[in-house]
C-alpha cells in the first residue's frame, strides 16, 4: 500500500448541495475514487472527475444490499490502490453513521483516515421549519436518538430529555412510529406536538404535522421509503407560517447538457431556487464506464420538467 494513501470518510449533509462544506467539495474533487451511500444528492457526485469510478455501497434501510464488512473490506482494498479514496454518507457520518466501524477497520489496516463532518438531518430539518432545536424558554436541550435498532425492533428510546422540557429528533424512525409514539404516550400524559419532515433540504420535501396520539394517521402511507426526521417537543408549535408556505412550492426537476464544470454553476442557481437538477455531460467528458452508467440510469429513472443546453437555451 503507497504511504501516500489516506481515505475521507465524508458528511454530505442532507442533500442540498450548497450544505456541502468547502473542504468535502475540495476532497471529492481531488478524489482518485469514490465509495457513495444511497441517500447522498447525485448532484454532489458530479462535482467528482468524470474520469474516476464511483462505487454504490449504499444499505437501503429494510431492505438487503450491502454488508457493512463488504464496505469495510473495500475501503482496505481501494486504499491499497489509490492515493486519494473518498467514502461519503448522507448526513453528518458521525451521527448514526457507523463511522467508528470503519475507522477501526481502516486503522487496523495501518491507513490514514479522516472523518470530514456534515449537517447532520435534524439541524437541517430544524432550520428548513424556521426553528432552532433549542430555544430560550421553550426548549433547553435536545436529543438525538435513532427509531431503528439493528439488535432489536422492541428497544425503547430515551425520553429523559422530552420529559424534561427539551427536544427529541428520532432519525430512521418512521417505521416504528407507532411504536416510538406509544411509548411516550405511556410515559407521560402530555400529548407532545409532533413534526415529520421527510427529505429534508430536498426538492420534494414533505411536512406532517400533528401531535403524539394522531401523528400516526397523519403519516399514514407518506413516506414510501423516503428518510424521515421526526421532531417531537414545544418547539414544534414555533413553526414558520413562512417555512410551511415555501415548503409547498416544489422546484423544478431540470436536466442540463453540456460540460460538467461549464454546468454546475447553472445547475447551482436551481437548487438554490428549490429545484433539483442533474447534469449530463456524456458528449463532453472521457468517462469512466461507472459514472457513464450511473448517469444514464438517473436519467433514464427520472422525468424533467425541463432540459437546458449548457448556454440556458430550453430545449423544451
Amino acid at each position: 500500500m503507497p504511504v501516500e494513501s489516506r481515505v475521507y470518510l465524508i458528511g454530505a449533509g442532507p442533500g442540498h448541495p450548497g450544505l456541502l462544506t468547502k473542504r468535502a467539495e475540495y476532497l471529492i474533487r481531488k478524489a482518485d475514487i469514490i465509495l457513495y451511500d444511497h441517500l447522498v444528492s447525485p448532484f454532489i457526485l458530479q462535482y467528482s472527475k468524470p474520469g474516476i469510478e464511483i462505487i454504490d455501497v449504499g444499505k437501503i434501510p429494510y431492505t438487503r444490499h450491502i454488508r457493512q464488512e463488504e464496505i469495510n473490506r473495500l475501503l482496505v482494498e481501494k486504499a491499497d490502490e489509490h492515493r486519494t479514496v473518498v467514502r461519503i454518507k448522507g448526513g453528518d457520518p458521525a451521527v448514526f453513521g457507523r463511522v467508528q466501524e470503519e475507522v477501526a477497520v481502516l486503522e487496523a489496516a495501518g491507513i490514514h483516515c479522516e472523518i470530514i463532518p456534515g449537517i447532520t438531518s435534524a439541524s437541517a430539518a430544524a432550520a428548513m421549519l424556521g426553528l432552532g432545536l433549542t430555544s430560550r424558554d421553550v426548549s433547553t436541550h435536545v436529543t438525538f436518538t435513532t427509531g431503528h435498532f439493528k439488535e432489536s425492533v422492541d428497544r425503547e428510546i430515551c425520553l429523559s430529555a422530552l420529559l424534561d422540557g427539551g427536544t427529541l429528533a428520532i432519525y430512521m424512525g418512521v417505521k416504528r412510529m407507532g411504536h416510538l409514539m406509544a411509548q411516550i404516550s405511556s410515559t407521560t400524559d402530555v400529548d407532545y406536538p409532533v413534526a415529520v419532515l421527510f427529505n429534508a433540504t430536498r426538492h420534494d420535501t414533505k411536512l406532517v404535522c400533528g401531535k403524539v396520539s394522531t401523528i400516526v394517521g397523519e403519516v399514514g402511507g407518506e413516506s414510501g421509503g423516503s428518510p424521515a426526521i421526526i421532531i417531537v417537543g414545544d418547539i414544534v408549535n414555533l413553526i414558520s407560517v413562512q417555512a410551511v408556505s415555501r415548503l409547498s412550492q416544489p422546484g423544478k426537476r431540470v436536466l442540463i447538457r453540456g460540460a460538467r464544470d461549464e454546468a454546475l454553476g447553472e445547475a447551482y442557481d436551481i437548487y438554490e431556487a428549490g429545484g433539483w437538477c442533474l447534469i449530463d455531460d456524456r458528449d463532453s467528458a472521457h468517462m469512466h464506464e461507472s459514472q457513464r452508467l450511473w448517469l444514464e440510469q438517473l436519467i433514464s429513472e427520472n422525468e424533467f420538467d425541463e432540459i437546458l443546453e449548457c448556454n440556458n437555451t430550453s430545449v423544451y
